[in-house]
């Protein structure tokens, strides 16, 4: 059969085309199938462009008109918010302006800035990325709104629960240190640990001839090894040493052949060099005929070659000698290798000191056998190193707390090294950076490193931390000092159209320094952001382009939004602040009480950290009860003026050794003695830590009265018939909870690539226990009834049982009568979670002196309570709420010392103790102590102008400075 001859394709048509290919735009225009020719004919003739087509004008006509994408970008709008207790909330927040949301603690402040705004800006901006990006961070939940519009990408400022590592510190927080790192290792000074003699360069003659020193001293069984060091990744080099014809890798200090090498462990630093060659004792200087061993010079050039300068020589013992043709000590010899960034980190092995490991510290450690992991065992002790109480770490006794190998700390950065630069504070470090000049190469180096150094040092001068040290550890800032640490940071990024949401950044700020740090926020929103901020204070809400005020009330009577405008346009706003508590001495149930000189005073010669050697002195309640609220002085927070040392200190840490433990103590270098503790019980510290944030923890679990109402159930009628115990009523256990949402109450439903949802349990329906726990009744209510009860219902439901009651009575007593038994702690705002913590702590010494009283019929002596600022996140009206408890419990004989910056509170006190004048080193000393009417002059205290504001006295404010000053004497109040 014959085969069909194949038809070539004509190649005429093709010809014809490319002859006739339009190759302008005039030719271009005169194709009439060409869409682009019609609107090319148009744009040629000078005419307005040509209209769309039916079918295209009804696609466009599907987008929102131009008008409603003006709206988008000016305001962001709220439709429909129920989240938590937010009541189907609507409301329109303007963009670009700072907007100040206030309210009663608890009526939906933070659900809206951050459960809502901040949580939807974040989750949108995460849908962008690729689902396998996706996988690595958090998924945020979809909060339960109908719709936001306007919303940009967002940004939370928000005080930061735990508060970093064992070896985070102020310069690695506020990322100054990396900069720091990188700018000594590329112009550092490096110098001999040894002489301190600077390095210089040598000559490959010289690296040779120590090498065959080293050699001749080797025995004939061993001799010297020459590796190099590698810097790329361990696959990377593997494969380039077996290409250059080396056999041997040194890996983590073992010998390793580079056919059987094996992929290292993640997430772990490893060291990886190659075996160059061994030195022959024999043959020190050639080889022998015949013989195929390079010689020492040979092994040298070729170590030299690929080590860029540097080789390590091993001995017998395989103890290291690095030699360098770039760096070695002109008196000694010794070698150094080249500066590299990761010499400064205390957080890797090649820069931490060997004794300490980088935390400065040395303790008693415990080593856990399990765990086989270097990389576990670093997380160990980092675990350890948070866990430790003062009086359990020593001074390394090899860096003196520089946390660095003696190699990093010879380098030197214009005379200094960093271990110098970051004991400084922020306001001396700024001086310095400002001081350093550079020429020829350094000077290129330095410029763009310099400039990053000292911008965010003047940030955090801005947000008033330029007191704070380098090296101060993060974990003892406080929760606004971490706050404002971060919003410095932000103030570098230069970002613009950013949601900055912050959450009351004025905490334990002074008044004085309010200015500084609303100009701050105030210079972000004039880079085009929009600030969203939760707070309370009177200066910020002033300043405010718009004011959001939620409420009327907290918890379900809340969540609804009451007045929005400025300050001078809501006027329910504006009669709380113009006189927001009843002055102290017009109040007839609470009049000032004096302090009587037969009682017994609190005496302490402190001298730890910025006190100076100040001996305070305060009245304890004994006769006429006492309430002392001890005020610390201007924009010092935490530890600033020397406040913070002298309660956790000289005063707690004291007062438990002397009372508690009922043993003496030997007076130490830091606080020197403690006089009047004979007078006190027991002392109770209510600070800023959080409470548990897990969905089983609970207000009930956490005051501790689950345990009685389970006890409590365990006794009743049908409980004892079924053989119940109290362990059945726990749904942390098995037997007595639902097993289908194990005790929760809720399902979670975890879902790949999207947030985890949770939906309630189909069988209990919230109730958390299964039927057959339910049927115990106590009162008509089971146990899952009685976790959905409100405080209020709760405590009028126990008061035949005083070990409940009490409690909760507390807890309404403070204004949180509208919280849940068993509503779980991630959903109560700061304010709660701080009047839950300071409420347990009451309960706990009401507890005791009820029983001293009833059970051993004798009078108890005072009981001291330090509060930590207890008006984090309070409102006014909660403000008012919280002293009402607070008098209550000095009237019983307590003694009550709180360091507070809230006018309000501080001229609500019976005595004040001014600590200042300045901040840092500048302060730590007592300025004035007395009533708060009897107030110092402006001169000697920068506290009392605002408070002679509150106590409608005249007041001339002092203008702030920031140059240290000598502490005047201590002002007598009682003139």
């Amino acid at each position: 059969m014959r085969r069909p001859r194949h038809r070539p394709r004509p190649r005429s048509r093709r010809r014809r085309w490319t002859a006739r290919r339009p190759r302008h735009p005039e030719e271009v225009a005169l194709v009439a199938e060409s869409h682009t020719g019609r609107y090319l004919r148009s744009v040629l003739a000078g005419l307005p462009q040509l209209n769309f087509s039916t079918e295209e004008s009804s696609r466009v006509a599907e987008l929102p008109p131009k008008s409603q994408f003006l709206n988008l970008n000016s305001e962001i709008t709220v439709t429909g918010a129920r989240e938590h207790n937010l009541k189907n909330l609507s409301v329109s927040i303007p963009r670009d302006q700072l907007v100040v949301i206030t309210g009663l603690s608890g009526s939906g402040k933070s659900t809206l800035a951050f459960d809502i705004l901040f949580a939807e800006g974040q989750r949108r901006f995460l849908d962008v990325m690729s689902p396998y990006a996706r996988q690595f961070v958090e998924q945020l939940e979809k909060p339960d709104v109908d719709r936001i519009t306007g919303l940009p990408p967002s940004v939370a400022i928000e005080q930061r629960v735990t508060r970093g590592g064992g070896k985070s510190t102020v310069a690695t927080v506020t990322e100054v240190y990396h900069f720091l790192r990188l700018l000594f290792s590329k112009i550092g000074i490096q110098h001999c640990p040894d002489c301190g003699c600077a390095v210089q360069k040598q000559t490959s003659t010289a690296v040779t001839q120590q090498v065959t020193a080293l050699a001749a001293k080797a025995p004939p069984a061993s001799s010297p090894r020459s590796s190099k060091p590698a810097r790329a990744s361990t696959p990377i080099v593997a494969k380039w040493a077996k290409r250059q014809g080396f056999e041997t890798l040194l890996v983590d200090g073992a010998l390793v052949k580079v056919d059987d090498f094996k992929a290292l462990e993640r997430f772990r630093e490893h060291t990886i060099e190659v075996l160059v060659g061994t030195a022959r004792r024999a043959v020190p200087n050639s080889t022998k005929a015949g013989s195929s061993a390079p010689s020492i010079p040979e092994l040298v050039k070729t170590a030299l070659e690929h080590g860029r300068g540097t080789i390590r020589v091993l001995d017998a013992k395989d103890r290291a000698t690095v030699l360098s043709t770039e760096r070695a000590c002109p008196e000694c010899g010794q070698s150094f290798e080249e500066l590299d960034p990761r010499l400064f980190s205390f957080n890797s092995p090649h820069g931490w000191c060997a004794e300490c490991h980088g935390f400065g510290e040395v303790w008693k450690q415990y080593v856990n056998p399990r765990l086989e992991s270097a990389l576990e065992q670093e997380l160990d002790v980092e675990r350890q190193s948070e866990d430790l109480e003062e009086g359990e770490t020593q001074p390394c006794p090899q860096c003196h707390g520089a946390r660095l190998n003696p190699q990093a700390r010879a380098v030197r950065l214009g005379g200094r090294p960093i271990a110098d630069f970051v004991n400084l504070s922020v306001r001396d470090s700024l001086a310095i950076v400002e001081k350093l000049k550079f020429s020829g190469g350094d000077k290129r180096i330095a410029r763009d490193i310099v400039p990053e150094i000292a911008q965010r040092l003047r940030f955090m001068g801005k947000v008033g931390l330029d007191y704070l040290a380098l090296s101060r550890s993060a974990r003892t800032l406080s929760g606004g000092e971490s706050q404002r640490i971060r919003l410095a940071a932000q103030l570098g990024s230069n970002l613009r159209g950013v949601l900055y949401v912050l959450d009351e950044p004025t905490i334990g700020l002074h008044p004085r320094d309010n200015d500084a740090l609303l100009d701050t926020l105030e210079s972000l929103r004039e880079r085009g952001n929009s600030l969203v901020v939760v707070e309370h204070d009177d200066e910020t809400m002033r300043r405010a382009d718009t004011i959001l005020d939620l409420g009327p009330g907290a918890g379900v009577h809340g969540g609804e939004l009451v007045a929005q405008g400025t300050l001078a346009q809501n006027s329910r706003l504006r009669r709380q602040r113009d006189r927001p508590l009843p002055p102290r001495a017009a109040a007839a149930s609470h009049p000032r009480r004096p302090a009587s000189a037969g009682e017994g005073r609190l005496v302490w010669p402190a001298r730890r950290a910025r006190e100076q050697s100040q001996e305070g002195e305060r009245p304890l309640s004994r006769g006429p009860p006492q309430c002392h609220h001890r005020h610390q002085r201007q924009r010092q927070e935490h530890p600033h003026a020397g406040r913070a040392q002298a309660r956790h200190g000289s005063r707690a840490e004291k007062g438990r050794r002397q009372t508690q433990l009922e043993k003496a103590h030997p007076t130490t270098e830091k606080f020197g003695t403690l006089h009047g503790s004979e007078f006190l019980e027991a002392i109770r510290e209510v600070d800023q830590s959080p409470i548990g944030k897990t969905s089983r923890s609970t207000p009930a679990t956490y005051l501790g009265v689950w345990d009685e109402i389970r006890a409590l159930f365990a006794q009743l009628p049908l409980a004892r018939m079924r053989g119940y115990t109290r362990s059945r009523f726990s749904f942390n256990t098995e037997g007595g909870r639902c097993e289908t949402c194990s005790g929760q109450g809720v399902i979670r439903m975890e879902m790949a690539f999207l947030p985890t949802s949770y939906h309630p349990c189909p069988d209990c329906h919230g109730l958390r226990f299964n039927p057959a726990t339910l049927e115990v009744l106590y009162d008509g209510k089971s146990i899952g009834d009685v976790l959905n009860l409100p405080l209020t219902e709760a405590a009028e439901l126990f008061r035949a049982l005083p070990k409940i009651h009490r409690p909760l009575a507390l807890l309404c007593d403070t204004g949180l009568g509208y919280l849940r038994l068993g509503q779980p702690s991630p959903t109560l705002s700061g304010g709660e979670a701080q009047r839950l913590k300071l409420v347990y702590e009451l309960a706990l010494g009401t507890a005791r002196e009820s029983y001293e009283r009833l059970r051993r019929q004798r009078q108890p002596k005072s009981t001291l309570y330090l509060l930590e600022e207890p008006t984090i996140g309070l409102h006014l009206a909660d403000v008012a709420e919280l002293l009402k408890v607070l008098h209550r419990l000095v009237d019983s004989g307590a003694t009550i010392i709180v360091i507070e910056h809230h006018l309000a509170l501080i001229a609500d006190a019976d005595y004040v103790v001014d600590i200042g004048p300045e901040a840092g080193d500048a302060g730590g000393q007592v300025v004035a102590t007395g009533t708060p009417e009897e107030s110092p002059p402006p001169r000697e205290s920068r506290t009392a102008p605002f408070l002679r504001q509150v106590l409608g006295k005249p007041a001339t404010r002092v203008p702030a400075t920031r140059k240290p000053r000598k502490a005047p004497r201590q002002a007598s109040l009682k003139r």
